[in-house]
């Protein structure tokens, strides 16, 4: 096994970047015409195809950072420094005739943009069989997932202090770390300011959304286990050979490998000293307990695919939530449940999870205890929301959706 890598080569991002920013400021400008009171009273004219707002100026401010990423400036002197840097080398042409740096994509990446295009089209597909406005969703698509990569970095960082000498280490996401749990409380933050900013219901959007945290893990968890990220304990040497092959996760080269090969290396695990010694031909250290393999083992010790195992988890929600979906008789039902049902899921995995980049809260794993914590809260309000919530029709993502199901263009609270 060994990470799946893309490249991007550097003269393609002097196609990206311009067409991002230039994609930006049109949309921005047509945001803007729209309101043009001179044109009150004339026959209403079929808008130009324009993003929102919101993500116009997305697409400029990631324009601008792929530029500064990407191109060949050297940058230096304070954040505000970097800034004029940054807009002066945009400005001056002789920056467009050098080499520009290759960005290299890993498996987790490419896994992570395929969630974001699966989920796109669940969320919407759902939201349009709630008759919700497919422009205003989508909008709140795009704002709940940024601000779902920037929870899982956020919640990352913190249970991860140690790795970074500085804050703005957060942004660079090239070095991995990113947390499920800070994804989704990150994403439902951005969906209530959103939605609270837009007078939608939370509970229908909610409703809508969550099946996609399904899928999304069923497939990113497959970019965890190509590069070997998140696996679990060792493996007992009586295990199924074919269950060790797939826990087995290599040694690159120069001194580099899969992040279990490297803990298993540096900080050792737990096993005894017959089977430290005999199955696994390590050097056991006895005042810890501890078991380490020797730099020049070719792969890590077989241990437990949880990558893998949660990746079935996320197919099992997914399809839980959809059959919920079916049978929906209120509100928020389908969200609470995705909650509940994920929490016992993910609390039992942390069990047998191994890596040492988890944190710690009260002897339990961040994820363990986030996990028990949002079961004890969402099984009170789903017991309560049961009785008292506003009534909701069942529906089928897969069924064709009714002719006569026009969208509503004035936002329903609940």
């Amino acid at each position: 096994m060994h990470p799946v890598m893309i490249t991007v080569p550097g003269w393609a991002f002097k196609f990206i970047v311009p067409a991002l920013i230039l994609w930006g400021v049109y949309s921005i400008i047509v945001n803007v015409n729209k309101g043009d009171p001179a044109k009150k009273g004339a026959e209403p004219e079929k808008p130009p195809i324009a993003d929102s707002p919101g993500n116009a100026a997305l697409s400029v401010l990631i324009g601008l950072g792929v530029f500064s990423y990407a191109a060949p400036l050297g940058l230096h002197g304070t954040n505000p420094e970097k800034a004029i840097q940054v807009l002066k080398g945009f400005a001056r042409g002789t920056v467009w005739r050098s080499p520009w740096e290759s960005l290299p994509i890993y498996s987790y990446g490419v896994m992570l943009g395929l969630s974001l295009v699966v989920g796109w089209y669940v969320v919407l597909g759902l939201t349009d069989r709630q008759k919700l406005p497919r422009e205003k969703m989508a909008d709140c698509y795009v704002f709940t997932a940024f601000m779902a990569v920037v929870g899982a970095r956020v919640l990352y960082f913190l249970t991860n202090l140690d790795e970074f000498s500085s804050p703005l280490q957060i942004l660079q996401l090239r070095s991995g770390g990113l947390v499920a749990y800070g994804g989704f409380l990150g994403g439902l933050l951005g969906s209530i300011i959103y939605l609270y900013r837009n007078g939608f219901s939370l509970w229908k959007w909610a409703d809508a959304a969550v099946p996609a945290l399904g899928s999304g893990l069923m497939i990113t968890r497959l970019g965890c286990y190509m590069y070997g990220c998140d696996f679990g304990k060792p493996l007992s040497p009586h295990a199924p050979r074919w269950l060790k092959f797939l826990g087995t996760f290599p040694h690159w080269a120069d001194g580099h490998g899969a992040p279990a090969w490297q803990q298993h290396v540096r900080l050792g695990f737990r096993a005894t000293r017959e089977v430290c010694e005999g199955a696994y031909q390590g050097i056991f250290h006895a005042a810890d307990g501890l078991c380490h393999i020797s730099p020049s083992m070719e792969h890590s010790v077989p241990v437990h695919p949880t990558q893998l195992y949660e990746s079935f988890l996320g197919l099992c929600v997914f399809a839980t939530l959809l059959a919920i979906w079916r049978r929906r008789s209120w509100e928020g039902q389908v969200f609470l449940s995705f909650w509940i049902v994920y929490g016992v899921g993910r609390a039992l995995l942390e069990v047998i999870r191994d890596d040492a980049e988890r944190g710690t809260v009260g002897g339990m794993s961040t994820s363990q205890f986030i996990a028990v914590v949002s079961i004890a809260i969402c099984v009170p309000i789903y017991l309560w929301r049961r009785k008292n919530a506003a009534r909701a029709t069942p529906a089928n993502l897969f069924a064709p959706i009714p002719a006569d199901a026009a969208l509503e263009a004035v936002p329903a609270k609940s």
